[in-house]
Parts: C-alpha cells; structure tokens; sequence
C-alpha cells in the first residue's frame, strides 16, 4: 500500500519492500500484488522476502516458528514459478491459476533476503538472492560480515557456473550488503545529541513486542556511541559518515550499503536535512 502510491510520485528511483513475510500472505495474492506493483512502477520493483524474525508478529496470524518455515518453503517457489511462467500452481494440488496482471521485469523483479542468520547464507548464495546481512544495531562485527561475504560468493559462482542460481538475474552480480541507521548533521556531537534521543525511542518501539512478553532479549538500550565505534550505524559529520561507510564496505567486503534514514523521534526536517548532506557530501567522498 506504501509502494503503490510512491509509483506515482517517482520515475527513476528503485522502490523495494523489504520485506514480504511470505507465511503471513496467501501466495495467490502475493504473486499478483508484486506483478501490479511492476507494472505500476514501470519495472522499478525490488522485493523483500523472508519468514519473519519475531516469533511474537509471526503468532498473531495463529503461527509458531515451526509453522512459519514451513508455509515459507511452500510458499514462496510457488509465487516465483507464478511470477516467472504468468500461472500459479497452488502447493501440494493441481490447481492452476492465470493472473490477472504479469510482471514486467522478466523472470522476476530482483529478489532480496535480509537476514541475521549465519546458516541462511550458503543456500542464499547458492539461490543467487540480493543480501541485507544483519540488522543496523543487533548486527555482527565486520569481521564477521567479511567471512559470510565470502562464503556468499564463492556459493554464488559455484551455483552460477552450474546455472542453478535462480533468483539472481542474468548478467548481474548479486547484492551483497548490510543495513544501518543512518543520520548526518553538520557536526559530530550535533549529530550524536540528536540521535541519541531519536534511537531511544525506535529501541522502545522496536522492543515493544518482546517486552511485553516478558522476554528480556531487548532490555537495554544500546549506546549510540558504542554502536557508531562498532560500525552498527553511521552518525556524525559527513566527514565522519563517509569514513564510516568506507570502512564498512573495505572491510566488509560489501558491495551494498542500505541506509535507515527516518527512525525513532526523527522529525521531517532533521531526515531531510540528513538525507541532502549524504547526498551531496558523504556519497561523493566515498565514491572518490
């Protein structure tokens, strides 16, 4: 419903849902809301999918993890296989259906996985998936992202060279990257003052859910200044963010960097004024 609108008001940027939490959907549907979504964008669609991280969402819908691994590995091929060939063919029966609307982007519009997951990137490389390794503020060190960086690509080739790598589109690499909450300011401490109490109130939004369970895997509030020292999220100067994403990409090993501009407490004006300054200052001093 985000997207559909935001078709109308662009032309040239990419717009990318991540992500469809493909248990939570009738697949039928889901096939012919991404097609729609194509047409109406004149094939700027991305798309996000995954089987959602908290199990406290996921019950909600009367599902447990269990349940949720398996409607996603249903699921999901047969949105592809519909996407791909115009028909979806509805797990586990013979019923076919034609949609209504085909996407315009051939096989698919690119595919994407963000994951926190170790274990999910072998088979993302060899699936040839776009990758988001690790979540802003829980993510891994970089060390960490470096090694699952390789193991991504050396999977990706592999399957590659066998033509077995599905979801990634011909003639073009993979994605290979990490999302951070992102703010920029004139300075360091103005940027670090201000986001200090924006992050206070997304952790409280994010942790809501856990908390109210009972469940303790969110109790504190992260620093931001640690998190900035460990490259979990980009504060500071431009000066500062683009060191910052530099590292990150050097050390990481990272083709991809996806940024969260409009976070917590944020208001329009400071997410503006962050965007224009790692538009016109932090993304040509990295590109140079």
């Amino acid at each position: 419903m985000f997207v559909a609108p935001a078709t109308r008001v662009t032309s040239r940027i990419r717009l990318a849902p991540t992500t469809f939490v493909v248990p939570l959907y009738e697949p039928l549907r889901l096939a012919e809301e991404i097609a729609m979504l194509d047409q109406l964008s004149h094939g700027r669609l991305d798309v996000g999918v995954g089987r959602g991280s908290s199990p406290y969402e996921i019950a909600m819908y009367g599902l447990d993890p269990q349940d949720s691994a398996g409607r996603f590995a249903s699921a999901l091929p047969a949105v592809l296989e519909a996407l791909e060939t115009g028909r979806f063919r509805r797990p586990g029966t013979d019923e076919v259906v034609e949609l209504s609307v085909a996407v315009q982007q051939r096989p698919h519009p690119p595919l994407w996985y963000p994951t926190s997951n170790p274990a999910s990137i072998p088979r993302l490389g060899d699936q040839g998936y776009n990758v988001l390794f690790g979540f802003g503020f829980a993510a891994p060190p970089l060390d960490v992202v470096r090694e699952q960086s390789r193991t991504f690509f050396a999977r990706f080739r592999a399957s590659e060279a066998r033509g077995e790598a599905r979801c990634s589109l011909p003639g073009r690499p993979p994605r290979f990257g990490v999302m951070r909450h992102v703010f920029v300011a004139p300075t360091d401490d103005e940027a670090v003052t201000v986001a200090k109490a924006a992050f206070a109130d997304h952790y409280a939004s994010f942790a809501h859910l856990w908390r109210a369970h009972g469940d303790d895997r969110f109790t504190t509030v992260p620093a931001v200044e640690e998190l900035v020292a460990e490259g979990k999220a980009f504060i500071g100067s431009p000066e500062t963010v683009a060191a910052q994403v530099a590292e990150a990409v050097t050390v990481g090993e990272l083709n991809y960097v996806a940024g969260a501009f409009a976070w917590g407490s944020l208001d329009v004006e400071a997410v503006l004024g962050s965007l224009r300054l790692f538009r016109d200052e932090v993304v040509p001093a990295v590109l140079r």
